[in-house]
């Protein structure tokens, strides 16, 4: 028996299965739970970057203008507050309207296998040249102004220039 096959089969990983339809409801929502609360301690990490980037592009002058400023009042505040809410409302109507629109619908399916007759078609040439070139090591293919295919050139080894082995 060979030693070194049996390592090798040994040290291959699964392929990874992801089927979120397998888990419960309280699951996923568990899962988003965790997930946000992640997102939300990863956020925090740039505190301290957010703070030093207010500083240098001046923050101090919300303060002054919105504020402190005598023209301006906690009014005026509470109309920004109201428009963020607002504006995070409209973005989270439509997550949940796509949401219930897509979700039922898988959309990421994987193409279907390319046949020598849509790589043909892809390309503007026959089946046969496609076949050809498929079974070739080495080709040299010339274009026109617009891009089309207009020559294919086979060579069973590769070109070599200056001489070289």
């Amino acid at each position: 028996m060979d030693d070194n096959a049996d390592t090798h089969s040994a040290l291959k990983l699964p392929n990874i299965i992801y089927r979120p339809d397998l888990q419960s409801r309280r699951q996923r929502g568990l899962f988003a739970l965790l997930a946000g609360v992640g997102w939300l301690i990863w956020l925090y990490l740039f505190l301290p970057l957010s703070t030093l980037l207010g500083w240098a592009f001046g923050s101090e002058r919300f303060q002054a203008y919105v504020i402190d400023g005598h023209e301006h009042s906690w009014s005026s505040l509470m109309i920004y507050a109201v428009t963020v809410v607002l504006a995070g409302a409209a973005l989270l109507i439509w997550a949940f309207y796509n949401y219930r629109r897509f979700r039922n619908a898988d959309r990421r399916r994987p193409p279907s296998p390319l046949t020598t007759e849509r790589l043909a078609t892809s390309f503007g040439v026959d089946e046969a040249q496609v076949a050809r070139l498929q079974q070739g090591r080495v080709a040299t293919l010339y274009h026109d102004a617009e891009g089309h295919i207009i020559d294919i050139e086979m060579r069973s080894t590769p070109h070599r220039e200056n001489g070289e082995r």
